[in-house]
């Protein structure tokens, strides 16, 4: 079965309690980072990016052992800074082990968000990648 972790992983994010609305200031994909008419400054942005190799699952059929990785981006207003690195710890925490079926592990594997700079409207960003993993059923 065709999952759209990126997408859970957003709802995950906007039931976390970090003011995170999808489609104000949570966006799938990065199609709208540069987009200074329609996203707030402070947003927060999941794209899916890969993921290791499918394993075999053992219980017969066509089961599958998947681990999907996505990406998260978080930004902030240029005077923002702190408030921004606060978003984005805070977004790892809510997501590392967090619980959501059918996925049996969520989990991010670094101990803090990325800090990569500043876009051309000196806004802060960082990154952090999660690895998602289930059983697929196959077809």
């Amino acid at each position: 079965m065709a999952r759209d972790t990126a997408a859970d992983l957003a709802t995950i994010l906007a039931g976390g309690g970090l003011n995170l609305s999808a489609g104000a200031n949570l966006f799938l994909g990065p199609t709208l980072e540069d987009d200074d008419a329609t996203v707030p400054d402070v947003a927060c942005f999941v794209l899916q990016t890969g993921g290791e190799p499918p394993q075999s699952y053992i219980g017969g059929g066509r089961k599958t052992y998947r681990t999907v990785t996505c990406q998260v981006r978080v930004r902030s207003a240029r005077e923002r800074f702190r408030e921004g690195q606060a978003l984005a710890l805070a977004a790892l925490d809510v997501l590392h082990l967090a619980s959501a079926a059918p996925y049996v592990l969520i989990e991010v594997d670094e101990g803090s968000p990325n800090y990569i700079g500043t876009d051309g409207s000196d806004r802060h960003w960082w990154t952090f990648t999660v690895d998602a993993s289930f059983i697929d059923l196959g077809a």
